[in-house]
């Protein structure tokens, strides 16, 4: 473990000697469009995951017949 996190250090020393500075590259202003469909992609995949808890907790406590019991038969 040691050896592998030395072997690390030395890598990001290295590496480091050929980033580049942050004042070399602007970042580009964000398109309206690009952000927007952003939001509603991130908000949809949100409401989704939401639901998706929801209704299996439903069907929890409904008592679903299709689970398997401890022998591993369906009931």
């Amino acid at each position: 473990m040691t050896r592998f996190l030395s072997g690390l250090s030395l890598l990001l020393f290295y590496c480091s000697a050929y980033a580049q500075t942050a004042a070399a590259n602007d970042p580009e202003p964000a398109s309206p469009t690009v952000v927007i469909g952003f939001v509603v992609l991130f908000v949809v995949c949100c409401v989704g995951f939401i639901w998706m808890i929801y209704s299996a907790e439903r069907k929890k406590k409904q008592g679903n017949t299709k689970t398997p019991d401890a022998s591993g038969k369906t009931s």
